[in-house]
């Protein structure tokens, strides 16, 4: 065992010692050996992990481990530089200037609501105020974070509290009043609580927290002035044009928008030049939801600032004119670019570990192997990214991981396997086969068959040559190692692939062979895509042949077989932007009349979609997501992010399925009351049937329109990851899909959909999602009278949840 690992060890223990006070840390210095570089570099991961765990018990071990790093500079002054260094980091990032317990959490919860973690920041706050309920402060920060995080009832109650328990504490009395004033705000509009400070100019105030200022930090004016949100005074009819800009401008923050409008408008009599005066016009407008006149007004700027143009975008996306607003941005991205292109790299108040990291290229540590659970933890991590196509950051994580040996032969065979697939899905094929056949090395023929058939697929693909020796050779010898695997959809998969092969050499027969033999094992696992693919083969080559009977044949089994998969059919042969296009008609169709405001940057766009992912979830409120989701729709159709688009589109659908349900719910107890008190003449005639025959019908009206919308989002999201080949997103969307098909009684569609997408998340390793399409296909063998495969599913289900535990 290494050194530096025994004092890991010594040092673990010391954190977690809960007598661990100023005494006992004197004493396990002397436990401690000498430091050194390594143990420097010990000390500033320990410090790294528990400042990135965010729960209020990583606290006690950070301060503690604070306090032992200056001791240790004090005893060792070789290693004082690097012990500096990473006290000033726990400092900056953990702790703050040294105090009582309660100012401790007070300041590490600042620390995290400044980082946009609300949650850990009051949890925080609130140990603080458990230890010290007088403590004003932690109650002031507590009711900001709170305001952040929607529970709008306790901030409330924490600004009133604070304000009453101390009536001169500037901060308490500025908390009260911004919380009044966005609470109100609040009562129009959709948005987080953060995003609509922005819009009103207030983030600056909602994000200033009551702490001691930082060794250095400089804090311009005074930040618990309340005047940028206080009512103002009417102006008077001499006031100046700057004076009743100040009046709109307050008139604006605290929502009195006709009121900023006129004020801007007779700043505008007085100086018809003023540009302020016109933008923050515009700008009223906008808040107003008037974006055909926010927009009339900032045309009349000439040489248009960069906030104007900002500006000017949030109302073309607030239209659906999504290019016009693209084009905006892109004029203010290159203005900053310009604006910033002489900056340093880095900002110069980070501390400098260069000395540090020299130090350490000097004396290497020798590394531990990885253990065996780590090992698997990461592949499995790998294996979600391929499948999801990020494969630049799996890279990342490969190479992070090539630190450390992993500690079995087949463990690394493995390791190789995940590394040829990201190389390839990068493009870079040449590497890719190294490392394919860096695994196949380690792996003798009849051992590990899955790897191995995987590793010889994959090295076919990447053969430069399609018709090349070497590449069918790999493919037959996959092919054997996953017919003794019984591996029925990848053998339908390497077939075709030989099927492929043989028709590149230039031999139609034997492709057809080939991929005729795709069909039976293809239906068998039920891969829709890839024996609608084999039809389509088989379809071209049998007219290539001259065998018009055997291609019409083979051209209505794939009809049957486009039908049999449904929306699958989709990521095979469908027209997918005419797929977006009628799904994009169908969603706008139901946009709001006045749209949420919102800018366009990531951080925006990553504030509305949680805040909407919560309405919907958490508070179930899916009418008041969809306000959220369709302004994040159009900042991700301007972005052209296929990642926040798909979360966006699945959002939508998932709010619009709970409103077809309950939709469909309340017009069916309706209709069921009417029939049974035989009120027949106020029911249509055409549902004086069985309630069967009045459910069919409600497909109709504002279900189907809502049932309409739900499939629209999911379609869309499916045709955007088949477009960009992310498996899991394609099983997800295809989950979804099946969940409004059971609703509407198609159930043997749903359960075709569930076990489609449950295969992808087995292989993608994605369980969390394997187990909720576990439960949803024991849901419709329920329905369908399935008792037993209902019950073996459920215990798969609970299964698969102990192997990711354990």
């Amino acid at each position: 065992m290494t050194r530096h690992h025994n004092f890991e060890q010594a040092l673990k223990g010391l954190l977690v010692d809960p007598r661990s006070d100023e005494r006992a840390l004197r004493r396990g210095l002397r436990r401690l050996p000498a430091v050194g570089p390594a143990e420097v570099l010990v000390l500033r991961e320990t410090g790294i992990r528990l400042i990135n765990d965010v729960s209020v018990e990583a606290t006690w071990p950070l301060l503690r481990l604070r306090g032992l790093t200056l001791a240790l500079a004090m005893r060792d002054p070789g290693a004082a530089t690097g012990l500096a260094v990473v006290a000033h980091e726990i400092e900056l990032a953990g702790t703050g200037p040294l105090g009582t317990p309660v100012d401790t959490l007070n300041h590490r919860g600042c620390v995290l609501a400044e980082h946009d973690r609300f949650r850990a920041a009051v949890a925080h706050f609130s140990a603080a105020l458990d230890a010290d309920p007088g403590f004003v402060p932690a109650r002031v920060n507590r009711a900001r974070c709170s305001l952040e995080l929607g529970r709008t009832g306790e901030a409330r109650a924490d600004a009133a509290e604070a304000l009453r328990r101390d009536p001169g504490h500037p901060p308490a009395r500025h908390t009260d009043r911004l919380v009044r004033t966005l609470l109100a705000l609040a009562d129009d509009s959709p948005l987080p609580m953060g995003l609509l400070a922005a819009a009103h100019g207030l983030r600056v105030q909602l994000r200033t927290y009551d702490r001691p200022a930082r060794p250095g930090e400089v804090r311009r004016g005074d930040p618990w002035d309340e005047e940028p949100f206080t009512p103002p005074p009417e102006p008077p009819v001499s006031a100046t044009a700057a004076e009743l800009i100040h009046y709109g401008v307050v008139s604006g923050r605290i929502g009195r928008y006709a009121e900023a409008a006129h004020a801007f408008e007779a700043a505008l009599v007085k100086d018809p030049r003023d540009k302020r005066a016109r933008y923050n016009l515009a700008k009223a407008h906008q808040m107003a939801g008037d974006h055909e006149r926010a927009l009339a007004e900032l045309r009349r700027l000439k040489n248009p600032s960069a906030e104007a143009r900002a500006l000017r975008a949030r109302s073309l996306r607030a239209l659906w004119r999504i290019e016009e607003a693209r084009a905006e941005d892109a004029a203010v991205d290159g203005a900053a670019r310009r604006r910033f292109r002489s900056r340093t790299p880095a900002p110069p108040d980070l501390p400098d570990l260069s000395e540090l990291l020299r130090a350490l290229a000097r004396q290497p540590v020798a590394l531990e192997p990885w253990s065996r659970e780590e090992v698997e933890s990461a592949l499995s991590q790998l294996t979600r990214l391929s499948a999801r196509g990020r494969h630049d950051v799996a890279l990342r994580l490969l190479v992070r991981k090539a630190q450390r040996p992993a500690p079995t032969v087949t463990l690394r065979a493995r390791l190789h396997e995940r590394h040829a697939v990201a190389l390839a899905g990068l493009g870079r094929r040449a590497k890719a086969r190294e490392q394919y056949s860096a695994a196949l090395a380690l792996l003798p023929e009849g051992s590990a068959d899955d790897v191995r058939t995987r590793c010889l697929e994959g090295r076919a693909a990447c053969a430069a040559d399609h018709a090349g020796k070497a590449r069918t050779e790999d493919l037959h010898a996959a092919l054997t190692a996953a017919l003794r695997t019984a591996d029925r959809s990848a053998e339908a998969r390497l077939r075709t692939s030989l099927g492929r092969a043989a028709r590149a050499a230039g031999r139609p027969h034997a492709a057809a062979a080939w991929y005729r033999s795709v069909l039976e094992p293809a239906r068998e696992a039920e891969d829709w895509r890839t024996e609608i693919g084999a039809l389509r083969e088989c379809v071209a080559l049998a007219e290539r042949l001259g065998r018009a009977e055997e291609a019409r044949a083979y051209g209505e089994r794939l009809g049957s077989a486009r039908r049999a998969a449904g929306d699958l059919a989709l990521t095979v042969d469908g027209d997918v932007d005419a797929v977006v296009r009628a799904a994009r008609r169908t969603l706008l169709a139901r946009a709001p009349g006045r749209p949420a405001v919102t800018g366009g940057g990531r951080e925006d766009l990553e504030a509305l979609l949680d805040h909407a992912d919560r309405l919907r979830g958490t508070e179930g409120r899916p009418g008041d997501a969809l306000a959220c989701y369709y302004p994040a729709l159009a900042v991700c159709l301007q972005r052209e992010d296929p990642d926040d688009t798909t979360r966006c589109l699945t959002g939508m659908g998932a709010a619009y399925e709970t409103l077809a349900c309950r939709a469909t719910e309340q017009a069916i107890g309706g209709l069921v009351a009417a029939l049974r008190e035989g009120l027949h003449e106020s029911v249509p005639w055409g549902l004086r049937g069985t309630l069967t025959d009045a459910a069919r019908a409600l497909t109709g009206g504002e279900p189907g329109e809502l049932t309409a919308c739900a499939r629209a989002a999911f379609r869309w999201a499916l045709a955007l990851a088949g477009g960009r080949g992310d498996q899991v997103a394609q099983a997800t969307a295809l989950s979804n899909l099946a969940m409004t098909e059971a609703r509407l009684g198609n159930l043997d569609t749903a359960a075709r959909y569930e076990r489609w997408a449950l295969g992808v998340h087995l292989r993608a390793e994605a369980h969390a999602h394997a187990r909720i399409t576990l439960g949803r296909l024991a849901l419709i063998a329920e329905r369908l009278g399935d008792e037993e495969g209902a019950a073996a599913l459920r215990r798969r289900q609970e299964g698969l949840g102990r192997g990711e535990e354990d």
